[in-house]
């Protein structure tokens, strides 16, 4: 049934490509018309820079003028005997034109012959300039009948709508038009209690009230947010190689505020741009500029910093001519423009308002890059914030007094005595001798005859965890040593159990307990050393609770090491008491221990572990010691001292609690004191730079006047959104209409320029455009207009007319009807399954995905923690977005990495998606969500179907539907009940899903595959 659906999608596109519309016209016009024919096919090579043959097409005198050939090139009244015709349509008067580009369509042709034989009208005084760039004035709706539901919106459509030919459809039945409207506004199917309400209202007002509610709603902003961040290529990562994750959500965060409010949409652009330069600026002002921190960063290995930072800044002027100009500015970053008057100088123009901020790498160890560059912390709650101060306060006192004790002079002089008493005396390890050994990786152990242990038998692919019990008595042993020995059976010898040139071993974590009967007691372990340790792998690591440090032996292969740690007390086993080590090691792949051996010390716990040179430094007194012993013996001091080691530790404690609530931090923009000198790149190239630029704007644009806009990143924003800008409210209001009704009034939205396709409606999108600047940029007054329009009011049914007149609805005789963007299909699921958890703000969450994803994507890839919480069932919006692997079930429905803008993401229908839907966990515990409430939202079988149409579809079900899921469960709950442990089965693909009480596991299995079907309706996924 599922697969027949999509399939009748399918074959319905393919049915409609095979049809020609055929609309009936009064006239051509020039401006409407021919000329965006002329600007995509001819402006190349007969334009204002070029004009081949003589023939130039871009403005009246020229393209009436004769050319090389010594003839018009169009004669008007005649298209037939025009040359222009001609040598678009005949082959044998020389190459037919456009050359090497696309030929003409034959609609196309028809248009230019219709319009020469028509006289070939050019609006005298027409200055050549592409209708985008001329300022929109307000015109008068048309004086045509519209629906009593509709608004002035629909004058124009049913002007355009007449001259088509077509008759509009009925208005769609109240349970359609508010769930169209409820996932237009919010992204969210309505509730059963909204539903009804609306269904019983019967005054005139109910929709426009249910349309007010739905933008009163706070998901509202979470829904018209997700389009805004695709602008924003916003993602959690910095993109590139590794992807490592950064904090940047509290821009996310803005976003849906922003929208909440009706942030004013010159103020919302204001701010995104340049909200650090305005005066005084706040807290969330400064998190607004995010909007241009979240371009990609390199940080991979050998990247040029300087490199980095221009391409980060041609990123942000690409940017912003996309979402504010729908100019492909782009095309001059190394050029003049081909086919849109913006010129290479102009580019570098724009370049300089952003060539003012620092770099945003720095360097971390060798050739190893990581992001860096301005950043604000984010305020804290109250609580958090005292609680904060106070550890921060507690540090700084436990580090003077740090300070005091490794310079207090007695001390000194005492742990020199305790030092040389020792080493006079000898040091005397007495070996552990193991009594108990397992492993977490699958390792067998052998214990050899000097008490050491060796490992065999499987080599972990991952992680292992060595436990070895010694029960022997221990008396006030104040040191413990580690032993990482050789032996023949390892792979060179050892010590660690890799293969024979590159047998490292990798230490995470040196673990101490002492076991009291049946309870472990963990023993505090202060301080350790090695006799040798690769760089950013040291011994440290061994005791400082964090599973990413660790003690590592790199290029030492194929030699014996030891590592000795100090108790913060010295322990002592009774008899029926024993020692408990566990040793942490969590690379695998051979990198783990082959052969150690434990023992113990009961003296100095300095005096351990030092080697020659060091004691002989300590023998002496301070008058005797060279200056380079003394220095050994002050840094040894200085590692062993036992009241600054024990500072040491509490300092690490402190400093982990402050960690856990330090403040999160977001990215964001500042200005350099002394702006950057910027300049034309020759071919882009940051290496070639050539004439100098001041900053400025297009000169196709309204003037750019020093005495109204700043020469900066302020002055660019009020200058985009100035009134005067011909494009920006035009570019803004088309993306919206191209969200609600799946097409835009310009089918290009993301180029307004020469070679985009003409408006379908020019004067109501000029229309559209006077009226949001002149309703204070209002962003929830525009989308509440276009929603009261009748057009968006319509069924979406089509008839065999509209179908033959308007295939694809370029007219809106019709409702809007298409499949829903990939975020809202999870949560329109989660709302149908009674799930979804609305949770606001915060970081990014990461609810189930299938495993290893990351793991494929870079060596040192973040890890991915699924939540267990209700967390996970957190709409879309809020998930991580990695951009080298994003959301796999967003990517499945056409998502974007976001590595870049992306204005309108595509739709597909493909199969890989169905498969999603089917058999994904994460929709599959959604199912169980629906099946639940199908059997508690009803007594009987059809009420149950009932119940499940009206939440997935919100309608009620036909009785052939009715018949077909009736069959569909009886079968399912027969089978089931033939093979009860299919339901334990099915109940562990989810593994956070229990059954709930006093639910039969096995009706519940039954009605889980009718929620499935359901869900996975077309109906259910689409819009309309």
């Amino acid at each position: 049934m599922i697969a027949g659906l999509q399939g009748f999608d399918i074959r319905l596109l393919f049915l409609t490509a095979l049809c020609c519309p055929v609309v009936a016209d009064e006239s051509v016009d020039f401006q409407r018309d021919v000329r965006p024919i002329l600007m995509r096919h001819c402006s190349r090579c007969h334009g204002d820079k070029q004009n081949e043959g003589g023939l130039r097409l871009s403005t009246k005198q020229h393209a009436f003028a004769p050319s090389d050939s010594e003839e018009p090139v169009i004669k008007p009244g005649n298209a037939s005997d025009s040359l222009l015709i001609k040598r678009i349509v005949d082959d044998e008067l020389g190459d037919q034109m456009p050359g090497d580009a696309q030929p003409l369509s034959e609609a196309e042709i028809k248009t230019l012959s219709d319009w020469i034989d028509q006289g070939a009208k050019w609006p005298d005084g027409f200055d050549g300039r592409h209708w985008a760039y001329i300022k929109p004035v307000r015109p008068e709706p048309p004086s045509v009948s519209v629906p009593r539901h509709g608004n002035d919106v629909d004058r124009f459509i049913a002007a355009r709508m007449a001259r088509a030919g077509l008759e509009p459809t009925t208005r769609a039945n109240k349970a359609k038009l508010l769930r169209r409207v409820s996932l237009t506004l919010t992204g969210l199917p309505p509730s059963i209690d909204d539903l009804d309400a609306f269904l019983t209202d019967k005054s005139d007002d109910a929709y426009e009230r249910a349309v007010d509610r739905l933008l009163a709603s706070p998901r509202y902003g979470e829904r018209w947010a997700q389009h805004w961040l695709d602008l924003a290529r916003y993602a959690d990562s910095n993109g590139f190689q590794a992807d490592q994750l950064r904090e940047i959500w509290a821009y996310r965060d803005w976003v849906i505020n922003a929208l909440n409010d009706d942030m004013p949409f010159d103020q919302f652009t204001i701010e995104q741009l340049a909200g650090d330069m305005l005066p005084d600026a706040t807290i969330d002002q400064r998190i607004a500029t995010g909007f241009h921190r979240t371009v990609p960063t390199n940080v991979e290995a050998g990247v040029h910093p300087e490199e980095n930072r221009h391409n980060q800044v041609f990123d942000r002027v690409n940017t912003t001519g996309t979402v504010f100009l729908g100019a492909t500015i782009e095309c001059a970053q190394c050029h003049d423009h081909k086919y849109d008057p913006f010129s290479q100088e102009e580019y570098y123009k724009l370049f300089a308002f952003f060539n003012n901020t620092p770099l945003e790498v720095k360097l971390n160890s060798g050739v190893q890059w990581e992001l860096d560059g301005p950043k604000m912390d984010l305020p804290l709650t109250p609580t958090k914030q005292k609680l904060y101060d106070d550890l921060k306060t507690q540090v700084a006192s436990l580090t003077a007094k740090q300070i005091e004790a490794a310079g207090d002079a007695k001390t000194r002089r005492q742990w020199e005595e305790r030092v040389r008493d020792a080493l006079v005396a000898g040091i005397e390890w007495k070996t552990l001798e193991p009594t108990k050994t397992a492993s977490t990786g699958g390792e067998t152990f052998s214990v050899l005859d000097d008490g050491s242990v060796l490992a065999g038998g499987t080599v972990p692919k991952r992680k292992t965890t060595y436990t070895i019990e010694f029960d022997q008595p221990i008396t006030n042993a104040t040191v413990i040593r580690l032993d990482a020995m050789l032996h023949p059976s390892l792979p060179g010898n050892g010590p660690g159990r890799g293969d024979k040139v590159r047998n490292n071993f990798v230490l995470h974590e040196f673990k101490a307990f002492i076991r009291r009967g049946k309870k472990l007691e963990p023993v505090k372990l202060i301080s350790a050393r090695a006799d040798y340790a690769q760089p950013n792998w040291v011994s440290a690591g061994l005791i400082d609770g964090d599973i990413k440090t660790g003690w590592a032996i790199a290029d030492q292969f194929s030699k014996a090491h030891w590592a000795t740690l100090t108790f913060a007390e010295p322990i002592t086993t009774l008899h029926g008491e024993s020692l408990v080590i566990k040793l942490v090691q969590n690379y695998g792949s051979g990198r783990t221990l082959g052969r150690i051996k434990l023992s113990t010390y009961s003296g100095e716990p300095s005096a351990a572990g030092i080697n020659s040179k060091l004691a002989d430094a300590l023998r002496k007194t301070n008058q005797l010691r060279t200056k380079p012993e003394q220095t050994l013996v002050n840094n040894h001091f200085a590692a062993s001292n036992p009241v600054a080691a024990k500072l040491k530790s509490r300092l690490a404690d402190l400093q982990k609690r402050i960690k856990t609530i330090k403040p999160p931090s977001t990215l964001i923009m500042v200005e350099m004191e002394e702006p950057r000198k910027s300049h034309v790149l020759n071919r882009g190239n940051y290496l070639e730079p050539e004439t100098p630029v001041e900053p400025g704007t297009p000169s196709i644009f309204h003037s750019f006047d020093a005495k109204q806009f700043e020469p900066n990143r302020l002055g660019l924003a009020k200058w985009l959104v100035s009134k005067d800008n011909p494009v920006v409210a035009r570019v803004v209001v088309n993306r919206w209409w191209t969200e609600i009704f799946g097409r835009g009034l310009v089918e290009t939205p993301e180029d307004f320029g020469t070679q985009s396709e003409p408006p379908t409606h020019p004067q109501l999108l000029d229309w559209l455009a006077t009226e949001f600047m002149e309703s204070g940029w209002s962003m929830k007054r525009m989308h509440k207009l276009i929603v009261m329009s009748a057009a968006f009011q319509r069924s979406s049914a089509i008839s065999s007319e509209s179908l033959q007149l308007d295939p694809k609805n370029k007219w809106y005789s019709r409702g809007p009807r298409f499949r829903l963007p990939a975020e809202s299909i999870r949560d329109n699921a989660l709302t149908i399954a009674g799930l979804l958890e609305t949770k606001m703000a915060g970081p990014p969450i990461m609810p189930y995905q299938p495993n290893n994803i990351w793991r494929t994507v870079g060596r040192n890839a973040p890890k991915w923690k699924t939540a267990s919480t209700t967390d996970r069932f957190r709409r879309g919006i809020y998930i991580v977005w990695r951009r080298a692997a994003p959301y796999p079930s967003f990517v499945n429905f056409d998502a974007p990495d976001r590595a870049a803008c992306v204005v309108n993401r595509p739709r597909t229908n493909t199969p890989n998606q169905a498969l999603t839907l089917l058999n994904d966990p994460a929709y599959l515990e959604l199912a169980f969500g629906l099946a639940h409430r199908m059997i508690v939202g009803g007594e009987t079988t059809t009420s149950r179907i009932e119940h499940g149409f009206r939440r997935c579809v919100a309608r009620k079900p036909t009785p052939e539907e009715i018949a077909i899921v009736t069959k569909l469960y009886q079968t399912e709950l027969v089978r089931v009940k033939q093979n009860p442990k299919q339901a334990d089965a099915l109940f562990k693909t989810v593994a956070e899903f229990t059954v709930p009480t006093g639910v039969d596991p096995i009706e519940l299995a039954a009605w889980f595959v009718v929620a499935n079907a359901l869900l996975n309706l077309d109906e259910t996924i689409t819009n309309g």
